[in-house]
């Protein structure tokens, strides 16, 4: 596949029903269950609105790695769709300088998960996965979806119907982010260098008791 057409599907806001702010920080925090993180995300335009920094809800939260930073000016655009709430799209104009990285940073960066996965699998997941937790999920951990994308085909071969190749690929997701929450350290990285030195602490691949139940899981529906 050309590397031009690759680079043209953006995973951060694929389409209208779901959206990503892994980079804002959102699976920093220490707990990453969907309840967490759906009552994080629905705070947003609170925050939003009163100008509240980081520095001033910090101590309120636990994250898992410290010195990373968790923008306060995440939330939800829509419903289900995270984003973020300052961005000229979703604000009317430019205010992404409130933020730490500021607009400059935040609208040039692309995560690792743009340049790890194929045109198929990035094509097959925004067509397959609509719920935002488990969209997050394949892209903070690229490589175990890849696997999954991987397992799924060679058990169900190509011509998967679209409705069964969603539950599939949404059920193994869930179930591997159940994996990510039972793990405390680091999972999203803001590089590919930094990725592939972490995911061996979590990914299906080096996790034996994450990669069964996963594989299970696809297994279940034979």
């Amino acid at each position: 596949m050309d590397e031009d057409l690759m680079e043209k599907i953006l995973l951060c806001q694929p389409d209208s029903l779901k959206g990503c702010s892994l980079c804002c920080g959102l699976f920093n925090l220490q707990d990453i269950s969907t309840t967490s993180l759906f009552e994080f995300l629905n705070d947003g335009r609170n925050r939003e609105k009163s100008y509240k920094i980081y520095s001033e809800y910090k101590d309120e939260i636990s994250v898992r790695e410290i010195s990373s930073y968790i923008c306060p000016y995440q939330g939800f655009l829509d419903r289900g769709k995270p984003g973020c709430l300052i961005h000229p799209l979703a604000a009317g104009s430019e205010a992404r300088d409130r933020s730490f990285f500021m607009s400059n940073i935040c609208s040039r960066f692309i995560c690792p998960a743009h340049a790890l996965l194929t045109y198929e699998e990035k094509d097959f997941l925004i067509k397959s996965v609509d719920d935002w937790y488990i969209y997050s999920t394949a892209i903070a951990d690229p490589e175990s979806y890849s696997f999954i994308h991987n397992r799924i085909k060679e058990s169900y071969g190509e011509s998967l119907d679209d409705n069964r190749a969603k539950k599939i690929l949404s059920r193994a997701l869930y179930v591997h982010g159940e994996n990510l929450s039972k793990y405390k350290g680091a999972i999203f990285s803001y590089s590919v260098p930094e990725y592939n030195i972490n995911k061996k602490n979590f990914s299906l691949k080096y996790v034996d008791e994450a990669r069964e139940l996963v594989v299970s899981a696809i297994m279940s529906f034979l």
